[in-house]
């Protein structure tokens, strides 16, 4: 069992506050992802868990017990960067032998952990070569490899496959999600790719200039964002963030795009929960699928015309103008044929979010 808990962590690199009263707990095997823009702390973070970086203040604590005053080594925690590092003199299976060297680990215990972590990892038919031989997903295996074969207490990954093509990081995505499952470690994983973020992790946790902003589930940061940049950093294309007022016509609340000719319908139960916030400037947010289109006027639906469609395939993403406001709308291919369209378009009530527009933090009502 392998338990991780930053309390109140703290960091300066000299005036400079690089991680701000930081507090997570990571539960044994779960595989969680340090999510947010560079320079937001999350490597600062993974290098001191690791012990690689001093904290100035609060407790690293592994297992419930205090780490920071330990070495890296002292920690038994193993951590892979982007760039590979291998020894280009030695062959794959002297690359992952190497730690266990160090242990004078018996030759047959030796020669068995290095075929089973290399079979684990589709490579048991390239121990013999150079890392010259090897391309960019099999290097980062072997890298994988050499940091799991002493069986750490726990896997710190920096962008490990920021280095690869398209291609290659998806089938490593996959690999590194297979591996996890398969050897139960408890795992933190560094990116700003959210691509990587959704697809592997369990729990989410989102950085942004030293602080966190939001832990969650993949699901949970999507369809729950707690304040303003969470919304607009998770999610491609980011949620469409207007400023926005909720009046009450004819018993029925509407919701008004700022310079929009006329409001958005919305179920009557919305004035109930904005707990007095009905009339006050509020930031409206709605993710492109909650921008619903049709072709012919229907009831809730209002005029807007098309602007830039960007063709993604197996969908299109629209830019629809209500007077001078911009929302942009997500529709199936070719359903929008032209720039200039007039269509209609509604915001699914269950789908919006409204947010303090001084504050950016969400007023948390859903309907």
């Amino acid at each position: 069992m392998t338990q991780i808990e930053l309390r109140g962590v703290q960091k300066w690199f000299g005036p400079v506050q690089v991680i701000k009263d930081l507090n997570l707990v990571i539960e044994d095997n779960e595989f969680i992802v340090l999510l947010g823009q560079s320079g937001c702390g999350k490597t600062t973070t993974l290098r001191a868990i690791a012990g690689l970086e001093t904290i100035d203040e609060g407790d690293i604590l592994i297992d419930g017990q205090t780490v920071q005053h330990l070495k890296a080594a002292a920690r038994d925690i193993a951590m892979v960067f982007q760039s590979f590092s291998l020894y280009p003199h030695m062959t794959v299976y002297e690359n992952i032998a190497f730690p266990l060297r160090a242990t004078r680990m018996n030759r047959s215990e030796l020669d068995s952990q290095v075929r089973e972590i290399a079979n684990v990892l589709r490579i048991g038919d390239l121990l013999d070569r150079k890392p010259s031989a090897l391309s960019g997903g099999d290097m980062q295996r072997v890298a994988i490899g050499r940091a799991l074969v002493r069986q750490p207490k726990a896997m710190l990954m920096d962008e490990p496959i920021g280095a690869l093509d398209a291609k290659l990081r998806e089938e490593m995505r996959a690999e590194i999600k297979r591996l996890h499952l398969k050897q139960g470690s408890t795992t933190i994983y560094v990116t700003h790719d959210q691509i990587e973020a959704m697809s592997l992790a369990d729990r989410i946790v989102i950085m942004h200039e030293g602080v966190l902003q939001q832990v969650g589930t993949p699901n949970d940061v999507y369809s729950r964002p707690q304040n303003l940049f969470v919304a607009q950093f998770v999610g491609s294309p980011v949620m469409n963030i207007a400023n926005a007022t909720v009046s009450e016509e004819k018993g029925k609340a509407s919701v008004t795009v700022e310079g929009a000719p006329e409001g958005f319908p919305f179920p009557a139960e919305l004035l109930g929960k904005l707990n007095g916030s009905a009339g006050k400037p509020l930031s409206l947010g709605i993710r492109p699928e909650g921008v619903l289109v049709e072709h012919e006027a229907a009831e809730g639906f209002l005029p807007a015309e098309a602007h830039i469609i960007e063709p993604l395939g197996s969908y299109d993403i629209v830019d629809l103008q209500f007077g001078p406001q911009m929302l942009r709308a997500r529709t199936r291919a070719g359903f929008v044929s032209k720039p200039g369209t007039q269509v209609f378009a509604r915001i699914d009530p269950a789908q919006a979010h409204f947010f303090d527009t001084t504050s950016g933090q969400s007023l948390g009502v859903r309907l």
